[in-house]
């Protein structure tokens, strides 16, 4: 059976026709990043996002932040935010741009465990949503604060991309759910003004910041943490930290963290090995930058599409009328759910130095990196292989944002959907990714989303 599904544009200024050429001109880069922890009294009970139902903060162990870096040519700023937190719908993405204006905002959510529910999934039980809207309101208005002062701080720069993929950041993941493909890259973007002076370090890395476990009732950014005092320290100005395809899943529990030079395996749910993984990849992103040599940017280049991805997952549905997600996410009258997909490029010189592509999920990283793999028992064994999303991409840097503009769950590629028994691999039971995604069409949509958007259809003759 063939799905049509119906493709809706929706570009930032709405009088664009084509796809929006952001920056051409001389390069400039800003900062900003505010401080959203939420307060135990103001905001509480502070329900934690992730695992189960009512694990309520107990204490703050260090703050969260959201953080921004703007880039422009001397026209529109491109805003890049990281904000750790579980998830951002789209809902509130469009309230922020909307206090953002002249310039393009992204805001990706690191997928943060160990914070506040701003999604409402992990209130006190299945029935109760655990948004806080006092909380909502001071998050969204943090992140326009801190795109605002990226904004604010624009100023003439140069840039140095760098890429790194050690043996050793395999071992700070663990893959639960066979094929076990990692796309561990670590790649970042470092700008500096023309006095040498660091602005700041956009870094992506695809991990879950989840190091802390269940039983954890701190609020804390996880690794993140430590991977910005670590970088900060080491490469200077501000850190801008994105997380990558954690899908699958991606995740420090259960990965067996070992110390380089004494050889101790850091216990689980543990700090100390949060602070070591995260000064770890720090370390490793500094080191490369500190070779790379300039590359000159003046153009920057914007596309954006927002999809409609039916939602057949029963449990999102019944949530959405729940007012689960208080409100937000909200399927149209045919059970599809909005979801944007993004596609940025910076060149110099008209050739690429840089592509990212925006994932409104938890791509899993076959997806993002080659690996699908077809097992006996998947519900739709010839369903078509959807294409490698870094593999679309040219440029020699490539990074992908996870959660970006949106949270929809777990993107699977169809080949391995498996809601059906008898389960992949003879596993007694469902595998989890399926109960949190809104269903088999979201990997197919969003790669053929996506690649419209990196390779768009040659204009028709006039």
């Amino acid at each position: 059976m063939r799905i049509h599904t119906k493709l809706t544009y929706r570009f930032i200024f709405s009088i664009l026709l084509a796809p929006l050429l952001l920056t051409a001109g001389a390069l400039r880069v800003g900062v900003g990043k505010r401080i959203i922890t939420p307060d135990l009294k103001i905001h509480g009970p502070v329900y934690i996002a992730g695992y189960g139902n009512n694990r309520v903060a107990t204490g703050i162990h260090d703050d969260l932040y959201v953080r921004c870096l703007a880039i422009d040519t001397e026209q529109h700023p491109l805003v890049l935010c990281g904000a750790d937190v579980i998830g951002i719908f789209w809902d509130d993405v469009q309230k922020i741009r909307a206090k953002v204006p002249g310039a393009q905002v992204v805001v990706a959510a690191l997928h943060d465990h160990e914070g506040p529910d701003t999604m409402g999934l992990w209130g006190p039980n299945q029935g109760r949503t655990g948004v806080n809207e006092a909380y909502m309101q001071l998050l969204i208005d943090q992140i326009v604060e801190a795109a605002l002062e990226a904004v604010g701080s624009l100023r003439p720069a140069r840039v140095h991309l760098a890429s790194v993929h050690t043996p050793e950041l395999d071992t700070f993941i663990h893959d639960s759910r066979p094929p076990d493909v990692h796309d561990s890259t670590v790649v970042a973007l470092q700008a500096v003004d023309f006095t040498g002076k660091p602005i700041g370090t956009l870094l992506n890395w695809a991990n879950h910041p989840e190091t802390l476990g269940s039983r954890n009732k701190l609020i804390t950014a996880d690794y993140s943490a430590s991977l910005y005092k670590r970088l900060e320290q080491l490469a200077g100005g501000t850190t801008v930290f994105i997380n990558g395809a954690v899908g699958g899943m991606q995740s420090p529990g259960d990965a067996k963290v070992a110390d380089r030079t004494t050889g101790k395996v850091y216990a689980e749910d543990s700090f100390e090995k949060a602070d070591y993984i995260g000064t770890r990849v720090a370390e490793l992103a500094a080191e490369s930058l500190s070779v790379a040599p300039p590359l000159e940017i003046d153009e920057i280049l914007f596309r954006e599409q927002v999809a409609l991805i039916p939602m057949a997952n029963k449990q999102f549905l019944a949530a959405a009328q729940a007012g689960i997600f208080a409100g937000r996410k909200q399927p149209d009258t045919d059970g599809r759910a909005s979801a944007p997909i993004g596609y940025i490029r910076l060149s110099g010189k008209n050739k690429p130095q840089l592509e990212i592509a925006l994932i409104p999920g938890e791509m899993y990283p076959e997806l993002s990196v080659g690996g699908i793999e077809r097992y006996p028992g998947a519900d739709f064994p010839q369903a078509p292989s959807e294409p490698p999303v870094k593999g679309l991409l040219t440029a020699p840097y490539r990074m992908l944002f996870g959660l970006a503009d949106d949270e929809n769950g777990y993107i699977i590629p169809k080949a391995e959907w498996d809601e059906q028994a008898p389960w992949l691999q003879n596993a007694k039971s469902r595998w989890y990714g399926e109960v949190n995604s809104l269903g088999p069409e979201a990997a197919p949509i969003i790669a053929e989303t996506l690649r419209k958007l990196v390779i768009p259809p040659a204009p028709k003759p006039r």
